[in-house]
């Protein structure tokens, strides 16, 4: 995989697909919570916190960032947010993009091989220090069916979106509502309707 490309996160056993995007749990009103749904999902960048030559490598610390997010959201970029109601860490967007250190350890997430195909795992090496207090899980899923760590991990598979690689907006997004090829009644939001109107912003 190439740091130029954009990818759908997929569930590579589910067809026609199973893809990663956002979901409004509980009473929250803004779909923060990363889950996977049976569509393709929102395409993601995946950054690595180093890469010379561009080649996204296993084993290794890197951000993972949405194309799309509502505006509501403060940004496009995952990260693991503890829940103290659950006592689950839930992987969330929200986070901060590069910058590695003790100060941005929730964003690094890693691939590694799962049999034929990946997951995905929380163990940055982002920070040496002792006082970080890094906790090494795979990431799975909760009972409500969103991305959380977990001993049980997610296997994932990663699907090079072609249409369109930097340039994607929401007019783009309406395209595929009008034309039919997103299904509507499965985009996780409690209501459509009002995301069609406030718009979806480009990060």
């Amino acid at each position: 995989m190439q740091v130029t490309d954009y990818y759908y996160i997929e569930w590579p056993l589910f067809r026609p697909t199973t893809g990663a995007t956002l979901f409004r749990a509980g009473n929250e009103t803004c779909p923060l919570d990363v889950a996977p749904v049976p569509l393709n999902g929102i395409p993601a960048r995946i950054s690595p916190v180093n890469s010379d030559d561009g080649v996204i490598r296993e084993s290794t610390d890197l951000n993972i960032k949405f194309v799309f997010v509502p505006p509501c959201a403060q940004s496009a970029v995952w990260k693991v947010q503890y829940d103290e109601e659950s006592e689950e860490y839930f992987v969330r967007v929200g986070g901060v993009e590069g910058n590695p250190g003790c100060d941005t350890i929730t964003n690094w997430f890693k691939i590694e091989k799962l049999g034929d195909y990946y997951k995905l795992v929380f163990c940055p090496s982002v920070c040496n220090n002792h006082y970080c207090n890094v906790i090494c899980k795979d990431v799975g899923l909760d009972s409500e069916g969103r991305f959380v760590l977990s001993e049980k991990p997610y296997q994932v598979g990663f699907r090079k979106f072609e249409f369109l690689k930097s340039k994607i907006s929401y007019q783009w997004f309406l395209t595929l509502v009008n034309e039919s090829w997103l299904d509507t009644s499965l985009v996780p939001w409690s209501s459509y309707h009002v995301l069609s109107k406030k718009g979806w912003k480009h990060k």
